[in-house]
């Protein structure tokens, strides 16, 4: 199961092409899915980013919402991340995170990687209209070519050691991605699929594309 969370951010990283089997709405994540035609089969969070306007225009469909207390120890991306892995998936995307506030978007990095690390069998991932992001840990996994042209690996709170990459623009062979390194941006795969493999660290790993000019 593939399952969608789409959460407040700003209206232009939420797309009717965005894909998954189950959607949780993270509060007012709701209304994009809404306005671009995405029913959520969950929705999740105290409801205080939720104008009183557009509660009043969404009551109906609103009404069926998990409402929590505005203060609490957790996050409402937190608490539809927890929600998410009640349901087993095996692949998780998380929309509307990354263009608004950067304290948030510091707080869901953190989330992702530290559920990446709790449930290692299921894959996690940041999507915008440009990027899809990653936290990979140790072993070999195998990025296919699509649309996003770029690959970018950094380390995440410690050293990315015995790092070989095969299949890419620029090969490499048992290195080491410092804390703080830029080293290894803007590679790029060369046919269908290319593979990184290392020994120990947590490897954040960037995909990108340009910004269409439609």
């Amino acid at each position: 199961m593939h399952i969608g969370i789409c959460a407040g951010g700003p209206r232009q990283e939420i797309s009717k092409e965005m894909q998954a089997d189950y959607w949780i709405a993270a509060d007012s994540g709701a209304l994009h899915l809404f306005e671009v035609g995405i029913e959520p089969d969950c929705i999740i969070g105290d409801m205080d980013s939720i104008s009183d306007l557009a509660k009043v225009e969404w009551a109906t469909r609103l009404s069926r919402a998990i409402v929590l207390p505005a203060e609490k120890d957790e996050t409402d991306t937190q608490l539809a991340l927890e929600k998410a892995v009640q349901q087993e998936p095996e692949r998780v995307t998380l929309y509307g995170v990354t263009g608004g506030r950067l304290d948030h978007y510091q707080a869901v990095l953190h989330d992702v990687a530290a559920y990446q690390q709790r449930y290692p069998t299921i894959q996690f991932e940041i999507t915008n209209a440009t990027n899809r992001l990653r936290f990979l840990l140790p072993g070999t996994t195998i990025l296919q070519q699509d649309s996003y042209t770029y690959c970018s690996f950094f380390s995440w709170h410690q050293q990315v050691k015995g790092l070989t990459l095969e299949g890419f623009k620029y090969p490499v062979t048992a290195d080491t991605i410092a804390m703080q390194s830029s080293r290894f941006t803007s590679n790029e795969i060369l046919k269908d699929t290319g593979s990184i493999t290392f020994s120990s660290g947590i490897c954040l790993t960037i995909q990108s594309r340009e910004e269409s000019g439609d």
